[in-house]
């Protein structure tokens, strides 16, 4: 067993008793040394989300919340994103490590990050260890040392209440993070910032005296009180996350089975057409999920690229990139509660995930069903024709617009989506937004006097099939 130094003991004592000195020191020492780990690694795999561990480790080692109990050393071991030679400790933070090889967006990384962080959580309630903690408290009780460490448990981890719903698909991990966020800063607020006021008394007294001896390798109390300092001032940066989790609250719950297929949609719409589709088709609109997607996009004027970024810039829709080749993207379908299906197309550009997000619905419209596509951000609804093609493709056309509910025509624009066979498994969506003016006197307007081009742009999707997934 390695010998305490005698400043570690002088500091011991003012947690402790005499018989329980060389355990909290060795808790001590490990939460130094696991400051150090989960730095180093955030150092290079930085993340939003990071800045929050960073902080929460530091004001660990600080206040020797870790010192104090084994459940709490031992919860701070499983929540830590690698082992004690660096590496990624479980499936889930190799893939967020993976996410940074493969250049993935910053939002997608995100998302690998929330979902290694909530398996560790769940694996922290089904070990046992917050009742552990309960023992040790009540064992306690009184101990102002030991009120500000439950006070620390129940904000981390008591606030944690929909990380199991998160990780089953029934809402999403950044709405799930929000509200955990949102209760840490209720409980603030109502205990008058109390573990705040704790943290930056420990943090001042920590500057002031310096601290014990620490072994080589683990940083000092100042070194641990700048660890809290840099972390603090990054947190700013979880406002993205915060964001996402507001605005993707009634997306509704992601899984597999025809819940969660456009199949049923299309079955009512079409009716016995539905026979006439391409198998591949068919699989797609059934089990997205079992489809990787690459997209290419293409904007043939001004025009086309500034609505673009005013939409990406007021209601977070679109992508304003002039010309993307085959960057990866994403489909997903959330089902809500009333049975309406959401609809997600995510694009990987550099560091920035663009979105187009939208509900499917079937309404009855001059007295046939009806495939609306709602955009509740903007409070608009796309009457589509839909066809199924010679080849066994599906033909969706808009051609009739619902703002607040008022009928509108689309006048000579032309938005069409086809989805067509085009290899073995492989299958191309196309969308265009085309001018296709119906008298001569628009199309001169069109193109003469503004000179557009026939085609404003267009996106091109290419989906393979990577096997079955519906269950």
């Amino acid at each position: 067993m390695p010998r305490l130094h005698p400043t570690e003991r002088v500091d011991a004592l003012r947690y402790v008793a005499e018989d329980q000195v060389e355990a909290f020191t060795l808790r001590q020492r490990a939460s130094r040394v696991r400051v150090a780990r989960i730095n180093a690694f955030y150092l290079r795999y930085p993340c939003r989300m990071g800045a929050l561990h960073r902080l929460a480790v530091a004001g660990i080692a600080v206040s020797r919340s870790a010192g104090l109990s084994e459940a709490y050393h031992q919860i701070g071991e499983l929540l830590c994103p690698v082992d004690l030679d660096g590496q990624p400790r479980t499936e889930g933070w190799r893939a967020f490590v993976h996410a940074f090889e493969q250049g993935c967006p910053g939002d997608l990384r995100e998302e690998r990050w929330l979902q290694a962080h909530f398996t560790d959580m769940e694996q922290v309630k089904a070990a046992g260890w917050l009742e552990r903690f309960a023992l040790e408290e009540e064992a306690h009780r009184g101990d102002p040392a030991w009120r500000m460490l439950g006070e620390h448990m129940e904000v981390t981890l008591g606030t944690r209440l929909e990380d199991g719903q998160a990780l089953a698909g029934a809402l999403a991990l950044e709405t799930a993070i929000a509200a955990s966020l949102a209760r840490v800063a209720r409980r603030q607020l109502v205990t008058g910032l109390g573990l705040v006021r704790t943290y930056v008394r420990d943090a001042i007294r920590a500057t002031l005296a310096g601290g014990p001896w620490v072994p080589p390798h683990a940083p000092s109390d100042r070194a641990l009180v700048c660890c809290l300092v840099r972390a603090t001032a990054s947190a700013v940066r979880i406002r993205r996350v915060w964001r996402l989790g507001l605005a993707r609250r009634q997306r509704g719950a992601e899984g597999p089975g025809a819940a969660w297929s456009l199949s049923p949609s299309l079955e009512r719409v079409l009716g016995p057409r539905l026979e006439q589709m391409d198998p591949t088709v068919h699989a797609l609109f059934s089990s997205m999920d079992r489809f990787t997607m690459t997209a290419s996009v293409h904007l043939h004027h001004r025009l086309t690229t500034w609505m673009a970024w005013l939409a990406t810039l007021l209601v977070g829709q679109g992508m304003y990139e002039e010309s993307l080749e085959q960057v990866p993207a994403r489909f997903r379908l959330f089902r809500r509660d009333d049975g309406s299906l959401h609809f997600v197309r995510e694009f990987w550009c550099d560091e920035a995930v663009r979105v187009f997000d939208s509900d499917f619905v079937v309404r009855w419209i001059d007295g046939q069903p009806t495939l609306l596509e709602v955009f509740q951000q903007l409070g608009i609804a796309a009457q589509m024709r839909t066809e199924v093609l010679d080849d066994g493709g599906v033909s969706m056309t808009i051609v009739r617009l619902f703002i607040r509910g008022v009928p509108v025509g689309v006048g000579p624009a032309r938005v069409c989506f086809e989805t067509r066979p085009h290899a073995p498994g492989q299958l191309q969506v196309v969308g265009v937004l085309e001018l296709a003016p119906r008298t001569a006197s628009v199309r001169w307007v069109l193109r003469r006097l503004l000179r557009l081009p026939e085609r404003l742009g267009e996106i091109r999707y290419l989906a393979t099939d990577s096997g079955p997934r519906i269950a």
